[in-house]
């Protein structure tokens, strides 16, 4: 399994996200958070299996929810650039972290 690294905003995306939910339904809010992070570690694991989105960046799809976490691969770890809902501007904002660190 390869390192799993976050950008600085990806806790915050997946806080503003479960806030939402959690307003709506609290076990759906848990729901989202557990299933945000079975993504990332699924991307740790088996990086290759998703494909690539833009430029380099990767996605993976969580399964219950309109959202998605994007990474690139860094030799030995996978960098998580965000968790964003599929509706966002995500070429825009996922590059933009990427280029920002």
């Amino acid at each position: 399994m390869h390192a799993l690294l976050k950008h600085r905003r990806v806790n915050a995306d997946i806080g503003e996200a479960a806030f939402w939910y959690q307003e709506r339904d609290p076990d759906v809010a848990v729901r989202f958070v557990d299933e945000a992070r079975v993504a990332m570690v699924a991307a740790a694991k088996n990086p290759l299996w998703y494909s690539i989105l833009f430029e380099d960046v990767r996605r993976v799809r969580l399964c219950h929810f309109p959202h998605s976490a994007f990474f690139v691969i860094r030799e030995d770890a996978i960098l998580i650039l965000a968790v964003l809902h599929g509706a966002r501007d995500l070429e825009k904002l996922v590059l933009t972290r990427k280029s920002n660190g």
